[in-house]
């Protein structure tokens, strides 16, 4: 795939891109699903809900990433972003379980499925703008080596297929197989509660705080333990606050250099893990000698 350059406009752009087209979609599709009683399109427009939350994931996180840390807001603006998401993935599960409900019924009692040929233009068409979706944002993920972007490539991908499983539907519903749109909405919900609940899941670890995987850890101790003049490491701490990882961690110093000296080789160790790991909020360095018992920060 050709990659392209001097595009970085689009970092800024891709997020707004995605937000705007994913609603007016989501829109088209929730009226003409509605009009043409076809659940695996009301399906799909909640899949979009889902480009809709990581669409927001990716702005607020360029919004917040200019945001410098304050008094007011000593841990910085991380965690917004996993507030919305929360609030976002809530919704989604309670309309994917009223919309499994309601396709249920619609097998249950054998209404008639949409065999009109809007339906199919509409699903044609969703299709192919979701598969524009899909490249742009794959190339601007790529680019710029973005989870959040080519997770929103990953699921305009996704509904790429689903939009099309909604014209296999409406072409069965003409053939008189009405329970079929149905049936791929039912498909489709499982996808979407699985993907949600991930979402939700995975915002309240990180609103919780969590501590970042141990192996991260023992790399970030190595390191730490590769600056001249550290001695050993005394306590290491590592967590995520919002996206980014704060770090709070003590180090053995010779007991016969300056505190000033001192000071360095802990201002060293900060230097280097913001070198050596990406996504670290802040670092806070405590240095101390075997024969002092008070400690330093940096």
């Amino acid at each position: 795939m050709k990659i392209c350059e001097n595009c970085t406009a689009c970092q800024t752009r891709v997020g707004w891109v995605g937000l705007i087209v994913s609603l007016v979609v989501a829109g088209f599709t929730v009226f003409i699903g509605i009009m043409n009683n076809s659940k695996a399109l009301l399906a799909v427009s909640l899949c979009l809900g889902i480009d809709i939350t990581s669409a927001l994931t990716v702005i607020l996180g360029l919004r917040l990433a200019n945001k410098s840390i304050n008094l007011k807001h000593p841990y910085g603006y991380g965690k917004i972003e996993f507030i919305v998401v929360t609030g976002l993935a809530v919704l989604l599960i309670i309309s994917a379980l009223v919309l499994f409900g309601t396709s249920m019924k619609s097998i249950y009692f054998l209404e008639k499925g949409p065999d009109q040929w809007l339906t199919l233009l509409a699903a044609l068409l969703l299709t192919g703008v979701n598969w524009l979706k899909h490249k742009y944002t794959k190339c601007v993920g790529l680019h710029f080596n973005s989870p959040a972007i080519i997770n929103m490539a990953e699921h305009a991908r996704v509904d790429t297929f689903s939009s099309f499983a909604v014209v296999i539907g409406v072409l069965f519903a003409k053939a008189g197989l009405h329970f079929v749109d149905p049936l791929i909405a039912i498909f489709e919900i499982g996808h979407i509660l699985k993907v949600s609940v991930n979402m939700l899941m995975g915002s309240i670890r990180s609103l919780m705080d969590i501590s970042i995987p141990q192996e991260s850890i023992e790399s970030m101790q190595e390191a730490v333990q590769q600056v001249k003049g550290v001695e050993d490491i005394g306590y290491f701490h590592a967590r995520h606050i919002g996206r980014d990882i704060w770090v709070e961690l003590s180090i053995s110093v010779d007991p016969e250099i300056s505190i000033f000296e001192g000071k360095k080789i802990a201002e060293n160790v900060r230097n280097y893990l913001f070198r050596k790991k990406d996504h670290i909020g802040n670092i806070q360095v405590q240095f101390f000698s075997h024969t002092v018992q008070g400690m330093k920060t940096a």
